[in-house]
């Protein structure tokens, strides 16, 4: 969970107009290979209590959300 909020964070710079193009590429690979497992397993723990799943799907989102907003800035 920390790796996902840590890079949603790293993403989420708004002192940084754009991030390299290869960065964003390994970010979205790792989004990708990630997010879909972590979702599902989250969604499926009962040992969570509703906020804290929502929590943690909330990173998932964040972390996706700054692909996206970086994915039009991405530079070389």
């Amino acid at each position: 969970m920390k790796f996902l909020m840590i890079m949603a964070a790293t993403l989420s710079l708004t002192g940084c107009p754009s991030v390299p193009r290869a960065f964003l590429e390994g970010e979205q690979a790792a989004y990708s290979a990630i997010a879909p497992n972590y979702s599902k397993y989250v969604g499926a723990d009962e040992s969570l209590s509703p906020e804290e799943r929502d929590t943690l799907l909330r990173t998932v989102r964040a972390w996706k959300f700054a692909l996206d907003r970086h994915a039009e800035d991405a530079g070389d």
